[in-house]
This record gives structure tokens, C-alpha cells and sequence, in this order.
């Protein structure tokens, strides 16, 4: 299976170059309501406002998290994500990329899809106690329950991000030597790439994929207008450059441009000999 993920033309450079996808921590996602979800109850010694808040922080540093989506010719996933359709879109084989690997994931992608809901858990879990949230300090989760607790926390959002049709492949930061402030790169083991900080202050967490599981690139209509806003020679060069070599990819390569008989996408293939 394909699944798509939507980034800047700098971004795309990077995980093709560098063959890796970055994976960031649940605090650094663009939704406060993230790890939200538990659905504690307000009978217990510990209010449920308090219980969320230390399960949302143990989870932003022990888990990272990768978001992709099932369509790359998203309207609206084109003007949030794909840098107001001058970015990119990668397509790539879930499978051949080892991310449905369960040995790996603790969420892998063929069970990562996002419920959407209109409203929240309430009275779900009842009230975690003291040596509850003592023991989160200390323990990866709650044994037994720690597959109901992240569930809760990464695949359930807002009704209101249904449009994102969103697939998420979440790693577990247990076995990772690193402090979330960290400036310097750390190498993990033959699967993850160096850990290297974003150009946001965020930590990334770069899981290696083969060249072979692209299977598929788009390029945003207005992706040429990233060139024609560059006034320093240099720059241009280096605009006309990166946006050469997505194209020299082997792999089909599209442009999405409106339908305009209606309201949707198309993809046209950039023929060979325009490359």
C-alpha cells in the first residue's frame, strides 16, 4: 500500500537525500487536543485535568510519531502541508519502507489510522492514582493497559481533521540516550538515522527507508513561484537544482493542478523529456 506524506521542496530534499522520514514528539504535533483523549473520570483523588496533563507529557518524550494520509491530491492538505501548493508530495510503499514492521512500531502504519469523533472519551478509564502517575515516570506504560492508553492518546482526533484522512506510525523512545533539548546528532542502530534538531528547535527522529519505496512524487502548480521569488543568483541556482533532482527521481513524478470543470485535483505526469 501507498501512503503519502505532504512536505516543503526543502523537505523533500532532505528524506530523499538522506532516505529517512522524520518521526517528532507529540508536543511538537500542530494540535493542542493531542493526547488528550483518555477519558479519565472526575471521581477520584486526582482530577482529570491533572491526570491528562502527566499522561500528554510522559507521552511527548517517550513516543514519536510519523503522519501520512491516503490522498496526495488533497485541496486542503495541499494548502496546510504542502507549503500552499509549492511543496511536495511523497508517495511511499508502506511495506518495502518497513513500516508496518511490529517489531519496530509500537504502532505500525496498517494499524495507525486516525478515528475522527465529535466528542471526546468521558469516563472511560476512571482515575489513575498517585502511584500511577508516579510509576509513568519510571515505566514505558501500564502493562496490560498500555496499548488502550495510546490508542487514546494518537489515534483519536477532532471531527473537524477528518479532511486529512490520517495514517500514523508511532515509535517508542525507550531504548533512545537523549535529552529533548539535545543540539548534537546521535546515531540509534542500522534503522534510524542520526537524530538532528529541525529548523523549529524539534527533535527528529529519522527512520532510514530504502530509495525503492518511493513509488510516487507530486509537485505542487505553484512550486515554480519558490524560483521566481529568489532575487540572489545563488539561491536560484539552488532552487533550480533541488527541484531538478526531485524530478530526476526514478519514479513516476506528477504536477496536481485544478480540475476545472470542478472543484478537484488532477495529476498530470511530467513527461520524461521535460525532466
Amino acid at each position: 500500500m501507498i501512503l503519502y506524506k505532504y512536505v516543503s521542496l526543502g523537505s523533500a530534499i532532505e528524506i530523499i537525500k538522506n532516505r529517512s522520514l522524520g518521526f517528532t514528539c507529540l508536543e511538537d504535533l500542530n494540535d493542542p487536543f493531542e493526547g488528550t483523549n483518555f477519558g479519565f473520570s472526575d471521581l477520584g483523588d486526582v482530577s482529570p485535568k491533572c491526570a491528562t496533563r502527566a499522561f500528554k507529557n510522559n507521552f511527548s518524550r517517550r513516543y514519536a510519531v510519523l503522519s501520512l494520509t491516503r490522498n496526495p491530491l488533497n485541496p486542503l492538505m495541499w494548502s496546510h502541508y504542502g507549503d500552499s501548493y509549492k511543496g511536495v508530495v511523497i508517495g511511499i510503499d508502506i511495506d518495502i519502507a518497513a513500516l508496518t514492521s511490529e517489531s519496530e512500531f509500537i504502532i505500525p502504519a496498517h494499524m495507525g489510522e486516525i478515528s475522527y469523533v465529535a466528542t471526546k472519551n468521558r469516563d472511560l478509564n476512571g482515575v489513575p492514582s498517585i502511584q500511577h502517575l508516579d510509576e509513568i515516570k519510571h515505566e514505558l506504560g501500564f502493562k496490560n493497559e498500555i496499548q488502550n492508553y495510546l490508542k487514546q492518546a494518537f489515534l483519536y482526533k477532532s471531527i473537524e481533521w477528518g479532511y486529512e484522512e490520517e495514517i500514523r506510525v508511532i515509535k517508542s523512545l525507550l531504548n533512545f540516550n537523549y535529552s529533548y533539548h539535545d543540539t548534537h546528532d546521535e546515531v540509534i542502530n542500522d534503522s534510524w538515522d542520526k537524530r538532528r534538531l529541525s529548523s523549529l528547535g524539534q527533535p527528529l527522529f529519522c527512520f532510514k527507508i530504502p530509495i525503492n519505496s518511493i513509488k510516487e512524487i507530486y509537485l505542487g502548480e505553484n512550486i515554480n513561484r519558490l524560483g521566481c521569488r529568489v532575487n540572489n543568483g545563488k539561491d536560484k541556482d539552488q532552487f533550480k537544482e533541488n527541484l531538478n533532482f526531485i524530478k530526476s527521481q526514478d519514479c513516476p513524478i506528477y504536477v496536481c493542478e485544478p480540475d476545472f470543470s470542478s472543484w478537484k485535483l488532477k495529476a498530470r505526469l511530467l513527461e520524461s523529456c521535460f525532466r
